[in-house]
């Protein structure tokens, strides 16, 4: 998948801007707060329907403008052409076209355009909580499992209806049925989740310990998933797990009731992220963290590339800041590889591969 041409208008800094990248590599540059991370923003909201962070689609609106547009267009690696409209205004909200055909569900756009993305504040993804890794984790899924989606999107229906109900406070035994139904359920959903990440987790983390030997230092790395549902039990079957699930509910169901809210769940598992057998986010430097995880996207585009047979757009922020020379020198040439990369910097990157485009000019 390739970004042949994109429009920006009133969308955060930028009033009117057009861009049209070549096909390899792309150094957008210049100085701080000129707008570089806006234009990959821009890319992130065509690909999938949003930010690169929790910021409404108000925040990206420019000040005192009425509405934001972004138009784009894609090329497909079979050479199918993908139009893309991102429209947004306080009084109509979000309104999303594909081939002058808009979206009922946003939700139907995830995968259609591969896209992976590096950002200086996606390092909570390592530094952060649970709910930051779990992100990584779904937005990774959904990518390519459709199924998975609408999985989640169901589960999180249910929780907030569980959650609802727990909240009310009521003689437990006129809210039994109600929460009994509403449990099964939830385990159901939360069946299919799980599988779906032990699954991801267990063929990523053995591609990313081949992608991170591209590292000078040759550190092995490790990614283990934590279920709150269930401990220590690995390769369960669906009937086994839905079982185990059940009864982890039954047994946790006088806590939920007094403190009135679902304990556990696919919505409070997390991952935890090891170089050489140590926890990365309590042992490593920061220059090794951001490392990490920038094998951890290099790690996504490959996993992307094998489960959708189409290389994804990839979106690099400020990549350079933290990483030494011989690491840097290393990436660049693994990049060169991995078709359309557009990456931003304060300064101009150079090297055969590298399209230049200085932002002030």
């Amino acid at each position: 998948m390739r970004l042949k041409s994109i429009s920006i208008e009133n969308f955060r800094n930028h009033k009117h801007l057009e861009f049209q990248p070549g096909w390899k590599i792309n150094n957008i540059f210049g100085s701080n707060g000129s707008g570089k991370t806006t234009i990959l923003e821009a890319i992130h909201y065509c690909a999938l329907t949003r930010g690169f962070s929790a910021s409404s689609d108000r925040e990206c609106l420019m000040f005192g403008e009425e509405m934001f547009t972004i138009r784009s267009s894609f090329e497909s690696d079979r050479g199918v052409e993908i139009g893309v409209t991102v429209a947004y205004s306080p009084q109509k909200e979000k309104r999303i076209l594909v081939n002058d055909q808009e979206l009922q569900t946003f939700s139907s756009h995830i995968g259609l355009i591969p896209c992976v993305t590096f950002t200086p504040r996606e390092m909570v993804i390592i530094t952060g909580g649970p709910a930051e890794r779990r992100r990584f984790m779904d937005t990774a899924i959904c990518q390519y499992d459709r199924k998975y989606l609408s999985d989640l999107m169901q589960f999180r229906r249910v929780l907030q209806q569980r959650n609802s109900l727990l909240s009310t406070g009521d003689d437990p035994s006129k809210i039994d049925t109600a929460l009994e139904v509403l449990t099964d359920q939830l385990v159901t959903h939360a069946v299919q989740i799980v599988m779906a990440r032990e699954r991801f987790i267990g063929n990523f983390s053995e591609m990313l310990d081949e992608v991170y030997r591209w590292h000078p230092d040759g550190l092995e790395s490790e990614i283990t998933y934590h279920s709150s549902l269930h401990h220590a039990v690995k390769q369960l079957s669906r009937e086994q797990m839905h079982t185990l699930f059940r009864e982890r509910y039954r047994a946790i169901k006088k806590q939920e009731l007094m403190r009135r809210q679902t304990l556990a769940g696919p919505h409070r598992d997390d991952l935890q992220f090891y170089i050489n057998g140590k926890e990365i986010r309590k042992y490593a430097s920061q220059g090794q963290q951001r490392a990490f995880l920038v094998a951890l996207k290099m790690t996504l585009h490959a996993y992307l590339f094998e489960k959708a047979d189409e290389m994804p757009v990839t979106l690099l922020d400020d990549l350079f800041s933290e990483l030494d020379t011989k690491v840097s020198g290393v990436m660049l040439e693994t990049l060169s590889s991995k078709g359309q990369v557009i990456i931003t910097s304060t300064e101009r990157r150079e090297g055969k591969d590298i399209t230049p485009f200085r932002i002030d000019e």
